[in-house]
């Protein structure tokens, strides 16, 4: 009989609200970041409600709303790891159930911890850099031609040449590309890899011969992820008996690209490395 006493007391004892309370806001921090994703690749209808939805005022929905969805995501999973623990004081303290809620929350802000830990993974500890070039003393210049800028989205601001030993330290391999091809050769090969890639040209100036000897190509990516705008733009000049190309990417909204400028110079200037060797 005293077993069963104790059993319906327990029983009888009410779930913590603040359990409760931490697992809905779990939830509502997965549904914010599916939400957001949703929101940063939305095309065709999608993309009309959303703009719709968020008050765009164009078609198509605000290239930071996923962005910014995500942070308030990351937020609200803060808050409900805070109440998660603050209930497990308080079931602690009074005896209260909710441990399965506080379980359920837990389990719930894991799915947080893949991409972060991707990122860590692939990136180390990124500086705060989200405009990188391979040359800081003259960098490539993006286009102020009304048509581009609207295209692209935004202004890039000019490159602060004091941080140009940050970058070296944490991206040594940024460096411009050499190549034993022709001027008008090499912009041909950077014309062909930028399209392979996918990525879209917003705007491109072809070498003209003594009158013109540089050459110039402007594209326009995203990430991954979140689908956030990254700037790319190309040099093409001469060099000696050689062709020296320089890039420059910038990532629009972030205040840190996590190495995502140093990886697309990479993927490009392996490609313009293999169309050489190929001569």
């Amino acid at each position: 009989m005293a077993g069963s006493a104790l059993r319906r007391l327990a029983y009888d004892q009410p779930v913590s609200r603040t359990a409760i309370l931490a697992r809905k806001l779990a939830l509502a921090s997965i549904g914010m970041a599916l939400l957001a994703l949703a929101a940063s690749h939305a095309r065709g209808p999608l993309a009309l409600f959303v703009a719709v939805l968020t008050f765009s005022p164009t078609r198509t929905p605000s290239p930071g709303l996923g962005l910014l969805l995500f942070l308030i995501a990351l937020v609200i999973a803060a808050a409900a790891l805070l109440t998660a623990c603050a209930a497990m004081v308080s079931i602690w303290v009074n005896g209260r159930r909710g441990a399965k809620q506080i379980i359920v929350a837990l389990l719930l802000l894991t799915l947080f911890i893949p991409y972060p830990a991707w990122l860590a993974y692939s990136t180390g500890a990124p500086t705060l850099l989200a405009d990188i070039s391979t040359d800081y003393v003259d960098p490539p210049v993006f286009s102020a031609e009304p048509a581009v800028e609207k295209a692209r989205g935004w202004a890039p601001k000019p490159l602060d040449p004091g941080r140009a030993q940050e970058q070296v330290a944490a991206y040594p391999d940024v460096k411009p590309v050499l190549l034993d091809l022709e001027t008008d050769e090499a912009f041909n090969a950077a014309r062909e890899a930028v399209t392979a890639l996918g990525w879209t040209v917003l705007d491109e100036v072809r070498p003209g011969g003594e009158a013109r000897p540089e050459g110039r190509l402007e594209a326009l990516t995203w990430s991954r992820a979140l689908h956030i705008p990254i700037a790319v733009s190309i040099r093409i000049k001469p060099a000696d008996e050689q062709t020296r190309v320089d890039m420059r990417v910038a990532m629009r909204y972030a205040p840190t690209d996590l190495g995502a400028g140093a990886t697309l110079i990479g993927t490009l200037t392996e490609a313009l490395e293999d169309r050489d060797s190929e001569e």
